[in-house]
């Protein structure tokens, strides 16, 4: 069963939207949350390319005309890191900050077009060894996730801020585009939702 198969399947299960991300945020928090196990798969200190992470983010950066919002817990999938002078700095696409419609989008897509590797990833995990390294790279990304406004979402977060660290099970990624939690200081999630929106249609 495909990604968007998978996403479909999990949708059926309730009998609204809102029961839904209500079931899907207690069930994310109870196993990703900090006082979560995770999955069976723990952080050993590397990120992983192509996989979706989820952690505590205690940046020293403040609210000002330039940083509209902070945000504490980020749900990411993670594309790569650089030196910035002494900092470690990850690029990634934060999927908090993105719409749901397009995060399922998102999702649906980087899950088809890498399903063997996935699945691949998801039978070493089982065995008790590491997830799939799928690597995209600024290149592959705009004709990938064409349309999806992904570039609104791609962030760079040091990683000396980043604590509690969870990978995310794969079995749980058709879960996400209903997971409506988040811990933004600032600008609203809706309005975030909203400006991504509008720019989208711009």
């Amino acid at each position: 069963m495909d990604i968007r198969e998978q996403i479909i399947k999990y949708r059926e299960e309730a009998g609204s939207v809102s029961a839904l991300a209500a079931k899907t945020d207690v069930y994310f928090l109870d196993k990703y949350g900090v006082r979560g196990e995770g999955s069976s798969y723990k952080y050993n200190g590397t990120l992983i390319p192509g996989n979706i992470y989820f952690f505590t983010y205690e940046t020293d950066s403040k609210l000002s005309d330039k940083v509209k919002f902070i945000n504490r817990s980020p749900l990411i999938f993670y594309i790569s890191a650089e030196k910035v002078g002494q900092e470690t700095v990850i690029k990634c696409i934060d999927l908090t900050i993105t719409p749901p419609e397009q995060r399922a989008e998102i999702i649906q897509r980087i899950g088809q077009k890498f399903q063997s590797v996935i699945d691949s990833g998801a039978k070493n995990v089982e065995k008790g060894g590491n997830p799939a390294e799928i690597r995209l790279s600024s290149k592959d990304l705009p004709s990938l996730l064409s349309g999806t406004g992904y570039n609104f979402s791609v962030v760079g977060l040091k990683i000396g801020f980043m604590s509690e660290i969870k990978w995310v099970d794969y079995s749980d990624w058709c879960k996400l585009p209903f997971l409506k939690y988040s811990f933004i200081q600032g600008t609203s999630i809706n309005e975030i939702y909203s400006d991504y929106r509008s720019k989208l249609k711009g």
